[in-house]
Formats: C-alpha cells, structure tokens, sequence
C-alpha cells in the first residue's frame, strides 16, 4: 500500500535574527504557489525585515530554501502604485511593507506577479497592481494598477490580496478584497493580465463609471473574511441518496470553490468555503450561509497541553492557497501560527501544506496533517476496520484550540465506539469516501494516507465535514 515515508521536516526556527537564507518555511506568511521550471515556488506577503514579498523555492513541497525578494528596492519598485494610494489617502504612510501576491505564468511568457499595497492597517487606503518577470525568482517590473480603494469601506471593497483564477473556457478572473467590503471579483484579460475593461479610478472619480463598475461583483458578503481563493473543477462526483442503505446515484457536477480565512490574523482565524456553479454569483454554504464552512481552525494533535508526542499545534491556520501540482496532488497551502511568542514579538508563522480532497458531498476536506509526499488513493476496508484512531471535533468557537482525543474505533461490524461504547456508524464507499454518524450529527469525509507526526510513523488520516458545516479530524493511531 502507498504511504509516505518519514519527511525529515525541518526544524520550526524560532530564530527571527537568523539570516533569512536559513528561514526555511519561518516567517512565510499568506503563502501562493507556482510551480515552474521543476520547481516549486511560494510567495509570500513581507516580514522581519523582508518586506517586499519572500520567495522560497523547493523541489519536494517539504524543504524549502528562502530565495530573495521579489522587489529587492522594495516600494520604490511599484511607486506609481504606492503614490496613487497615498494621494488618495492624503498624508504619508509607515507602512513598507507588501501583502498576498499571487504569481501565474501569463500568456507572453512572462511571470504575473500580482500584489498589494496598503498605506493603513486596519482601513481600505490600498491598491491592487500587476508587476513582471522573466523568471519565477526575478526581480518583478511593476506594470500596471488594477483597482485602487479608499474611504467608504463597507460601501466600498478593500484592494488587498489578489487570487487569479480561469473558468474552464480560458475567461481570467480575479478576486480580492477584506472584511466589511466583502471578497470582490475583476474581469482581466488573459493577453494582458490587465482589466479586461480597462476602467481606472480617475474614469470612478469624474463620475464616468459606477462603483459597482469599478469595484466588481461581490462574491460572498461576509464582514469578517479575507484571503479569497478559488479553486475551479469539472466533473466533481457528487453522491445523492441514502449512503449507508447502498441506495444511493453518482452524479458529476461542475463547482467553483471559493475558500477565504476569518476573524483574528494572531488569536482565531480559520478557513471557510463557499461554492457555486458560476464563476462570479451564487456562492453558497449551508448551514452557514455569508459564514462559509469551516474547514479548520486552531487544533492540536497533542493529547493535553504538556503532550511531547509532537512539537507544535496547528494554530490560527489560514490565508491559504488552493493549489494543484502538475503530478495531480491537491494541496492547501496556508501560514500556521506558534501559538507561543518568541521575546517581544509577535507569534512566529510558518509555511505549511496539507493535502485535500473532495468528500462525496462535492465539498473539499483538508487532512489534518502536514503534506510529506502522500498521494490520493484507493483505500482498501481493512485499513480502517477494527483500526483506533485519535480523533477532534471542531467546534464553531474559534477561540479554542481542540486537543485530540483517544478511543475512538471503527469497528468491523460497521459501528463507530469511543472506549468501546457505541457512537454512531460509519461506512467506507467509492474509493476513499467515509460516511459515519457522532452524536446526532452525520459527517461525510474521505480517508488519505498521511505521515501522523505525533505516531512518527505513516498511517490512515480521515478528514470530514458535517452537516452542521463542523469539521471532525481522525488521525490512526498505533497505541
């Protein structure tokens, strides 16, 4: 049976002093991957004194090497950008400091990076612009300015951290935006990586176009989401029917996934999703609506808070990337916080990726470990039959960080205990889907190989969804 071999992950520096070519995935903060040239890159919004957007490279998606900057004279290299916003905002900015890029390979050839700038934390003063390269780890050009905001916020959007995206027929799309402006989308052109209806805010300023206009269709309507993604998939299998009867149809549906991160950046932000089967309207999650489903928050595969079993927690986890390699292999890529400071300074992030897939209710689901080379699989009953696992429901309450509980068994006879009582039931169909009840609450998930951190030996990792929108984690255990 395939499953990963021991990663050797990298030690998680705590070290902020340490010349950045030794960082390693330390301080990568709202990460994007590209991968080009055999190589994987990760971009990242700007810390610890390399502000002007990180680029780290790899070529196994577990090590990684801090390369440079992508603006090595950092604002100066997008001024046009920087001197529209601080205009608008009328009075200089202690900001240096550049958010959430996103990088594609354009239609010239060329390598689209496609950042942002805001002169306040905590208000809209920001723009949105496209900048160039001729390879993933130049240094950018700044080339155009997208979509500039100021003032009015929640009547108007916030122009911070840009996602591209392409429906199935080749249209190019992009969404962007924060809290109480919602997640907004643009129409550009896939020639040129600029608006397709080449609008600026001096056409918004003289009143020659409307706000809706030059702002873009909202997407979803939330007041506390950022860090939009989508993900775009033909042919989702989708099961309809009674799962644990047998009596149930497959059907192919066509999704867009758009998944965006809440609340608190440094105490308890998570990531939600929405869906739709339009590119630009619709986006839906039950039972949560505007809220989105949670696909995780802050948890611990720590069995209580003094656990040496692993070294770390996955803690206010988010502002992630949805991001498929050319193997096939479906990966979040997201920042994970150390809930612990280091001196005076704010909670240390670092670069982690987990793989995902899609339960049978059409909705993607995140293994809850870290990625080490695992692949989507076939998997066979007796991989889980009569199996132990630790296991942590997610509440709604994204204060908490959860710590795993033991005892819970899929048992052969098709219940699920916890300390030999039963729970519920559980059933495994298709290849990797897992139906099982807890409580009163039905959950639909899938079952992945995965190397357990805290076993320090790979295993069997079941990642669900309920139908109160809750995840419910399930790591193998050994004991």
């Amino acid at each position: 049976m395939n499953f990963p071999s021991d990663p050797c992950f990298d030690a998680l520096n705590t070290d902020f002093k340490a010349p950045a070519a030794r960082w390693g995935v330390f301080g990568a903060h709202d990460p994007s991957l590209l991968e080009a040239e055999g190589r994987f890159f990760a971009y990242s919004t700007g810390t610890f004194g390399e502000n002007a957007y990180q680029i780290r490279t790899s070529r196994d998606l577990i090590h990684w090497q801090f390369v440079k900057q992508a603006f090595p004279q950092g604002l100066q290299s997008i001024r046009p950008a920087v001197s529209q916003v601080l205009e608008l905002l009328g009075r200089r900015s202690k900001n240096e400091t550049l958010w959430a890029p996103d990088v594609i390979r354009g239609k010239d050839g060329k390598y689209w990076l496609y950042g942002c700038y805001s002169a306040v934390f905590g208000d809209n003063y920001s723009v949105i612009f496209l900048a160039r390269a001729d390879a993933p780890d130049a240094d950018f050009v700044y080339a155009d300015t997208l979509v500039l905001t100021g003032g009015s916020w929640g009547r108007t959007p916030n122009a911070i951290d840009p996602q591209i995206y392409f429906t199935p027929g080749g249209e190019m799309y992009m969404s962007y935006g924060s809290f109480f402006g919602g997640i907004r989308v643009l129409q550009l052109d896939p020639a040129t990586g600029r608006r397709k209806d080449g609008f600026t805010y001096e056409m918004l300023r003289q009143g020659k176009i409307s706000e809706a206009q030059y702002y873009g269709e909202k997407l979803v309507n939330s007041a506390n989401v950022e860090g939009s993604v989508m993900d775009v998939r033909k042919g989702v299998t989708v099961c309809e029917g009674d799962v644990f009867g047998g009596s149930y149809t497959v059907a192919k549906r066509d999704y867009y996934y758009l998944m965006a991160s809440a609340d608190s950046l440094s105490r308890d932000y998570n990531m939600r999703l929405w869906r739709s089967a339009e590119p630009c309207r619709g986006f839906t999650a039950p039972p949560y609506g505007p809220q989105g489903q949670k696909v995780c928050g802050s948890f611990s595969w720590r069995r209580f808070p003094g656990d040496t079993r692993i070294g770390f927690d996955f803690f206010a986890p988010g502002h992630n990337d949805l991001f498929t390699t050319k193997s096939g292999v479906d990966l979040v890529v997201y920042h994970n916080r150390s809930p612990f400071p280091v001196g005076k300074r704010l909670l240390p992030h670092y670069l982690f990726l987990s793989m995902f897939a899609l339960n049978s209710q059409g909705d993607i689901v995140m293994s809850p470990n870290r990625y080490a080379g695992e692949r989507l699989r076939k998997v066979e009953r007796e991989e889980l039959a009569g199996k132990s696992f630790d296991y942590i429901p997610i509440p709604q309450d994204n204060r908490l960080c959860v710590y795993a509980n033991e005892g819970l068994r899929l048992e052969e006879d098709g219940y699920l205990t916890v300390r030999g009582e039963r729970r519920g039931r559980w059933k495994l169909y298709e290849d990797y889907f897992v139906c099982f009840t807890y409580g009163n609450v039905r959950y639909f998930g899938a079952a992945m190989p995965a190397w357990i951190e805290a076993e320090g030996r790979p295993g069997i990792t079941v990642s669900a969804r309920g139908e109160n929108g809750l995840p419910f984690f399930m790591n193998q255990s050994f004991a």
